[in-house]
């Protein structure tokens, strides 16, 4: 049997012990799929100043690289083909105590900006595209999860809410992609990670991760699906308005806290013919007349879905396809053009972000901030 043929037997029986697996204790680290937004053509990295590994499985062999602290540092650039040295490799795994910088790019696209890491680095050949798999310290992870999502934020109290969501989030999603060979990836379809948490508020954020302990949410004794978004627009949805599931510990919350944030608010035009084909994809066939009357007679409050003839369509649904801010929205017509008028950031479920900064800003405590979007919720370490 050829190494690659090992290597790979290997590594499909670690994930499909791993996906069986149940989280009974916190990890000490897991595995992130890095630029996961699309994929990467060209992956970029170096390590800092200290000592790392850098091992390459080749279809015949594998051979291992060490550079010490005082060796010279090279920057790698990799494509989907994944040469090292010429010989093209089916995976490298660089290992170090250092610092890691990385940067992507995607098909002609600009080079991401750097991400910093520390921990253990997977790179995968894709033939056209080269993934990377970072093993993620948890604490690092965590932090770095609160700081892309909303590491402008100086309160303290915010840091440990957005904490807590996080980690119960992650422990919830666990094994998400272990069949795939990691557990999460680093955007919306998991959480915001990019990289360590290295801004100007890293060490509040790191203080607040490390303050909240091990502590998740739970609503009668199990995890809740620790659920966030940017801005409420003033109201939060409940989970079935947006999705197909209703959760019992989400509610429709009036929230006056997002109001006073700079997301509260928005508007946005489209062209009546890129509006109106979204529609008839739909089944909904309106003349621009009927469209006018229509938004005409929208109220002013969240609407979950619009119901046109005989045609009922989730709002939400709406946002996705068009690429709007939120649901929350009405629209008049001008001339040939969709003009929208929104409130709010994201699809609306659990804790406003924004709103529960403004909340941090007024005194309330973390615990305080998700009694307050959630119900029903009790907090222990995992």
């Amino acid at each position: 049997m050829t190494s690659r043929k090992r290597w790979f037997l290997f590594l499909l029986a670690t994930v499909s012990f791993a996906s069986r697996a149940q989280v009974t204790a916190v990890p000490e680290s897991f595995r992130v799929l890095a630029f996961s937004d699309s994929p990467n053509t060209h992956v970029q990295l170096k390590v800092l100043n200290g000592s790392y590994t850098l091992t390459a499985y080749t279809p015949d062999s594998i051979f291992t690289m060490e550079y010490d602290r005082h060796d010279v540092h090279p920057t790698y650039t990799f494509d989907g083909y994944l040469r090292l040295n010429r010989a093209e490799c089916d995976s490298i795994r660089l290992s170090t105590t250092d610092t890691l910088v990385m940067r992507a790019k995607k098909d002609l696209g600009d080079w991401t900006e750097e991400r910093y890491y520390t921990g253990q680095l997977t790179l995968i050949n894709g033939l056209l595209f080269v993934e990377a798999i970072v093993k993620t310290p948890y604490l690092a992870y965590l932090a770095g999860v609160v700081e892309a999502e909303g590491g402008t934020s100086p309160d303290t109290a915010y840091h440990k809410a957005q904490a807590v969501l996080a980690r119960t989030w992650l422990f919830t999603n666990f094994h998400r992609y272990t069949q795939k060979g990691y557990n999460i990836t680093d955007d919306q379809k998991s959480q915001a990670f990019k990289g360590i948490a290295h801004g100007r508020n890293a060490n509040a954020i790191l203080h607040a991760v490390r303050a909240t302990a091990d502590t998740v949410a739970l609503y009668h004794g199990k995890l809740i699906d620790g659920l966030y978004h940017s801005n409420s627009g003033g109201q939060t949805v409940a989970p079935e308005q947006v999705w197909s599931t209703s959760l019992p510990y989400c509610r429709t919350v009036l929230d006056p806290f997002s109001l006073k944030a700079s997301k509260a608010t928005w508007s946005s035009e489209l062209p009546f013919e890129r509006w109106n084909s979204y529609w008839e994809r739909q089944g909904v066939k309106l003349t621009l007349k009927q469209w006018a009357d229509f938004g005409n007679s929208l109220p002013a409050e969240r609407q979950a879905s619009w119901t046109l003839g005989t045609t009922t369509v989730k709002i939400e649904n709406v946002r996705r396809e068009l690429g709007l801010r939120s649901s929350h929205f009405t629209f008049t017509v001008q001339d040939s053009t969709i003009q929208l008028q929104g409130r709010g950031f994201g699809h609306g479920v659990g804790m406003s972000q924004q709103g529960a900064m403004v909340m941090a800003q007024m005194g309330f405590t973390w615990k305080e901030i998700l009694n307050f979007y959630f119900k029903e919720l009790e907090f222990r370490p995992l």
